[in-house]
């Protein structure tokens, strides 16, 4: 193990650690992945360049690592999480922020997002780790209300590399990298070369 995974193993989060000790096995088909450090949250945020107040929708909110940040901060947090075992740990996480941070366990499609969020949300998400799925949840947000501005994302690197082919941009979205991150960030360890993205619209 290189120094950069070994220091970052001693700030992984201690849920991440807990799941790791008990075997937890996450669902390859949901291309889960979970952030392992609480600081690179902090840097994700800092690029999403929020102002006091935003509204934020994390779509894929696993343990809550991202969406407790963007909570602690000050901001709105709509934390849609999928995999009914995240119910409990993504809950506890967002405990303390209750009057900002709303966990919502369902399928993104599933959610009535007009409904739900504020006028110029940032969609700010880890996607899956896995090129199409990554693509169709952020096309799927993007299409479903015109209440989310802009979006940040961690994506697969081959995900943002459709841009040149023309997917993202039959879907209306612009997509740009602005950093990268590095694979041993998330546990289990990203298979795939990462980046981050800002999406807007055309």
């Amino acid at each position: 193990m290189d120094s950069a995974a070994t220091a970052l193993l001693a700030v992984e989060s201690s849920v991440v650690a807990d799941l790791r000790a008990r075997g937890f096995q996450t669902r390859v088909d949901f291309g889960q992945h979970f952030l392992r450090s609480p600081e690179v949250a902090t840097q994700l945020l800092a690029l999403a360049g929020l102002h006091g107040g935003d509204a934020v929708l994390e779509v894929g909110a696993g343990l809550g690592t991202l969406s407790a940040t963007v909570a602690q901060a000050g901001h709105r947090i709509w934390a849609i999480e999928k995999d009914p075992r995240m119910a409990e740990v993504l809950c506890t996480s967002l405990g303390p922020y209750r009057d900002r941070a709303r966990p919502i366990m369902a399928d993104v499609r599933e959610v009535n997002l007009d409904d739900e969020l504020p006028v110029g949300t940032v969609f700010l998400s880890i996607l899956p780790f896995e090129w199409t799925l990554a693509f169709g949840i952020a096309a799927h947000v993007f299409a479903s209300t015109s209440k989310v501005a802009r979006g940040l994302a961690v994506v697969p690197t081959v995900t943002a590399d459709h841009t040149a082919a023309g997917a993202w941009f039959g879907a209306g979205l612009r997509v740009e990298e602005v950093d990268g991150i590095s694979r041993h960030d998330f546990w289990p360890e990203a298979t795939v070369p990462l980046r981050v993205v800002s999406i807007t619209r055309c």
